[in-house]
């Protein structure tokens, strides 16, 4: 005969499910307890900074590997190209203003200066002939005036004596005529005389003028020449410390080319590498 078998309520697969569920609730809730501000965590009360909150710009501080420089550095080129034949110093020294730091040379720059000094003694030279002439041109046109002066005078006195004896019948009109013509000749020629030397005089002041024009420019040629060879020495242009000087004894150099840097002694800035992420944020 058969018998009825009761079934089971909890069996052990429908127990494990039951089981697997209940643990998955469980981490559930303990992940929102955890999270939910009321975990603890033990410092130590002198790890604590205590501030007072206030409105303002909110900072915030992010480190950086930077390089220490001088505040200020110059930067010393060659105003005129030619060859090293002196160093008066190394790198490193610490200069005064002034103080000679290399020796170039440049033979066509020495050539143009020696060229232009004969130009100048030159302008100098005609200069002074030119004044002498224009002297001795006065003085020949003042030896002049004073001869057609004198016979202008003599010329006068001789017309208005004979006037007087033309007027009593005491000469005749012919001897009349004769002198008031030379009267009247010295005359004009006294006036010719003094305008000539007038317009002498005017000229020389020209030429002199344009003679002083020439001098004073080929002076100032010279002068600017004088300037160039002047910077064949390279100096200091300023108080510091001689840095990466780059010249040695028979190199040549161009002009505008770099022969090292002076660093002015008194303060220094850091220059460093910030990403991009953070230029908007960042103030000196």
């Amino acid at each position: 005969m058969d018998r009825v078998i009761a079934k089971k309520k909890w069996s052990r697969k429908r127990i494990l499910t039951i089981a697997g569920i209940a643990a998955v609730a469980i981490l559930i809730a303990g992940s929102i307890y955890f999270t939910s501000g009321k975990s603890r965590l033990n410092v130590e009360a002198d790890r604590l900074t205590i501030s007072e909150v206030k409105q303002g710009v909110f900072q915030e501080n992010i480190p950086v590997n930077g390089m220490v420089l001088p505040l200020t550095s110059i930067y010393l080129d060659a105003q005129e190209g030619g060859r090293v034949e002196e160093k008066y110093v190394e790198d490193g020294a610490v200069m005064k203003k002034g103080d000679p730091i290399l020796r170039l040379s440049n033979t066509d720059l020495m050539m143009t200066m020696v060229t232009q000094q004969s130009t100048v003694f030159n302008t100098l030279t005609q200069m002074q002939i030119n004044r002498n002439a224009a002297q001795q041109n006065t003085v020949g046109k003042l030896n002049s005036m004073a001869d057609v002066e004198s016979q202008l005078t003599e010329a006068k006195r001789l017309y208005s004596l004979n006037k007087k004896l033309y007027d009593q019948k005491a000469i005749g009109l012919q001897e009349f005529k004769k002198s008031e013509n030379e009267y009247n000749y010295y005359s004009e020629k006294s006036n010719l005389t003094k305008r000539i030397l007038q317009a002498d005089s005017l000229s020389t002041k020209q030429q002199l003028v344009q003679d002083r024009q020439s001098y004073d420019a080929a002076q100032n040629a010279l002068s600017l020449m004088q300037k160039k060879v002047g910077d064949l020495i390279v100096r200091a242009p300023v108080d510091g410390q001689l840095t990466s000087l780059d010249a040695e004894i028979g190199q040549s150099k161009n002009k505008g080319e770099r022969l090292g840097q002076l660093d002015v002694v008194g303060g220094f800035k850091v220059r460093v590498d910030i990403d991009e992420h953070y230029l908007s944020e960042t103030a000196e």
